[in-house]
């Protein structure tokens, strides 16, 4: 059971933020400054100027720093009239995709394999009963 809700948390994470990257692979481009933090779980932010105002973002769950710094200046693609849903432009490509969904597949075959083993552990060979 534990498995099957494990499995259950890495689709919706993983899942959304693969949707995300594709959804804003062709949206609008901005420039952006980029606050460090913990990026992979989602804890790093990018400030950008949007309609006249300096907006603070955080960039979602499976955002890989690449070497940036604190100040450094980022492009970043936002959803249109929405800078609060935004990526890195550099992760809107497939691999990043494939990366992000690659887990929950991967957890998927895994729980598969460990459901198989027990079904096959937990069956009784067939002449083992005895005749009554």
């Amino acid at each position: 059971m534990a498995a099957l809700v494990l499995l259950a948390a890495s689709y919706a994470v993983f899942f959304p933020a693969a949707w995300l990257r594709t959804e804003l692979r062709g949206a609008e481009r901005a420039e952006a400054t980029f606050h460090t933090g913990r990026c992979v779980v989602g804890g790093c932010r990018v400030t950008l100027p949007f309609a006249g105002e300096r907006v603070t973002a955080r960039l979602p769950f499976g955002t890989r720093a690449r070497g940036h710094a604190d100040g450094d200046t980022v492009e970043v693609r936002h959803a249109p009239g929405d800078p609060r849903r935004l990526v890195l432009a550099e992760d809107t490509g497939r691999g990043t995709v494939v990366a992000l969904l690659a887990v929950p597949g991967g957890a998927t075959v895994l729980t598969l394999l460990a459901a198989a083993v027990h079904v096959r552990r937990d069956r009784r060979p067939e002449g083992s009963a005895e005749a009554v």
